[in-house]
């Protein structure tokens, strides 16, 4: 299945994540950076980017867009308007620490 096209810079952050986000819980790493974003009041839409590969496994070379903006093939990612984007849970919930309240 061919991945999406990814209008990049976007118009307001977006979150790419995969489609088991929810399926694994709270402990998922796309479900840790919905929440951060979430909790830090940081306005974004979500979209799921990477269906059939849970976990990220065998991702390489699969998700050329993904590496075009981002430099790696691992989801979640967000991308932001600036052109920049923060990749995996840990970098985007300290992002969004530090950028809590809408401030982004």
């Amino acid at each position: 299945m061919p991945m999406p096209l990814v209008d990049h810079p976007p118009s307001e952050p977006t979150l790419y994540t995969c489609q088991f986000e929810h399926r694994f819980g709270a402990l998922h790493p796309c479900a840790k950076a919905h929440r951060a974003l979430d909790d830090a009041g940081i306005s974004h839409r979500s979209e799921v980017f990477g269906k059939g590969r849970p976990m990220g496994i065998a991702t390489t070379g699969k998700r050329p867009e993904l590496a075009r903006i981002s430099g790696q093939e691992k989801l979640p990612v967000l991308a932001l308007p600036d052109g920049t984007t923060v990749n995996g849970s840990h970098g985007i919930a300290t992002w969004a620490a530090q950028h809590s309240g809408g401030n982004a």
